[in-house]
């Protein structure tokens, strides 16, 4: 009797030691960064908020939601093709504040749906969600903190460019996304210049672009408005049928150049959801808000980088064909003295040139032309022709100097 006692109880044992063997424990990691990092961009509802797409794991449903939740948060500071964190230093310096942002990811979250699946993965839960993310308050979070430079350090530090946006197409939803883009810069600060006419200076900058042998006229249109960065935009509208309906959808997209060197600085596209709308200008407006925020962020990120090693400035000096040597060697030298960075000549004709130099702590066209007339020692005197935004052109040497191409 004892022996069958002792067999059922060793018997037991085993077969508890079995199940517990087979039972997956569900532990959550002691961190406050997201488990599940699954997250992707849906559509832009408007320039300040993101539709994100986030998957979360947890041990409970309300874990899983709040992991997705994290996830979301975590996709718009670094993933995508557009993140807030930008730079390494960036990343660095919101170490700090990182794990109060995480601890509370719904203080960032103007709206989250329903479950849209929900499956087991070994012994977590996994579900997914669409969420509203307000990304200007965690924006302004990061700015609040000092881990983001605000647009008034940046002006402070190298300045702010001056942004000229330009339509790449006569049709009228170019011409609106155009507008946006507009609105959006300015919003943020930025110097928006809108090319306006004027006889003398059009004919004056349609010579300069004949010495660089240079025809696209949206870069004349730049030059013309002062601009430091023009920025190219053009939009497409198309008919996608679904299930006996008829939707919209559109795309936009820009090019962002800086104006005394052409240098591309960023290309970006946005796109519209396919929407069941009879008014192409709603889509449109979807478009480019997806697209205004990318193409920013590229533009502020590439002037940054660039504005910190000097600023680019288009230099066209004209002169008399017999003293025109002596001026050229003599404004070449300044440049040497002014710029650590090799100076540029992009053409040369028999009297007249141009240059693109970079040069520190001189914010516009202007003060670079005192610079030189302080410094110049050449045949004459100089005077200044133009200086708009980056642009300066200028005559130099004695008697009367007219300005053409030889």
């Amino acid at each position: 009797m004892k022996k069958k006692v002792t067999l059922l109880l060793v018997g037991l044992l085993l077969s508890t030691s079995c199940a517990s063997k087979g039972k997956q424990l569900c532990r959550i990691p002691n961190t406050v960064e997201p488990l599940s990092r699954e997250a992707q961009f849906v559509e832009s509802s408007s320039t300040a908020e993101y539709i994100i797409l986030a998957t979360g794991k947890g041990c409970t449903v309300n874990q899983a939601r709040n992991d997705a939740r994290k996830a979301a948060i975590w996709f718009v500071l670094f993933s995508g093709d557009r993140p807030l964190l930008q730079t390494s230093k960036e990343r660095r310096k919101a170490k700090a504040i990182l794990g109060e942002i995480l601890r509370n990811p719904q203080n960032y979250i103007r709206w989250e749906s329903e479950p849209k699946s929900k499956r087991k993965e070994g012994p977590y839960i996994v579900m997914s969600f669409l969420f509203k993310v307000d990304v200007e308050a965690l924006k302004q979070k990061l700015l609040d903190e000092g881990v983001l430079e605000s647009t008034e350090d940046i002006s402070e530090e190298v300045g702010l460019p001056f942004i000229a946006v330009l339509p790449a197409s006569k049709d009228e939803f170019s011409k609106f996304a155009v507008t946006v883009i507009e609105e959006y810069l300015q919003d943020r600060d930025y110097e928006v210049y809108v090319p306006e006419g004027n006889e003398k200076i059009d004919k004056i900058i349609k010579t300069v672009a004949a010495l660089e042998g240079k025809t696209d006229p949206y870069y004349m249109e730049a030059m013309q408005a002062g601009s430091d960065i023009f920025v190219k935009v053009k939009t497409s509208v198309w008919k996608v049928n679904k299930y006996g309906r008829t939707f919209l959808k559109a795309s936009a997209e820009a090019k962002a150049y800086e104006t005394a060197t052409g240098k591309l600085l960023g290309a970006s596209t946005g796109f519209s959801p396919e929407r069941n709308v009879t008014s192409p200008e709603a889509v449109v407006q979807e478009a480019t808000n997806d697209l205004a925020d990318k193409i920013t962020l590229q533009i502020r990120k590439a002037w940054i980088k660039e504005t910190r090693k000097g600023k680019p400035f288009k230099v066209v000096v004209f002169s008399s064909e017999n003293q025109f040597r002596d001026v050229d060697r003599n404004i070449y030298r300044i440049f040497r003295k002014l710029s650590r960075r090799p100076i540029k000549r992009l053409a040369s004709g028999k009297s007249a040139t141009t240059y693109v130099v970079y040069i520190k702590n001189t914010p516009n066209a202007y003060e670079l032309f005192m610079k030189l007339e302080d410094m110049y020692s050449g045949p004459g005197k100089l005077e200044k022709v133009l200086d708009t935004g980056s642009l300066l052109i200028i005559k130099a040497g004695s008697g009367d100097t007219d300005i053409e191409i030889e």
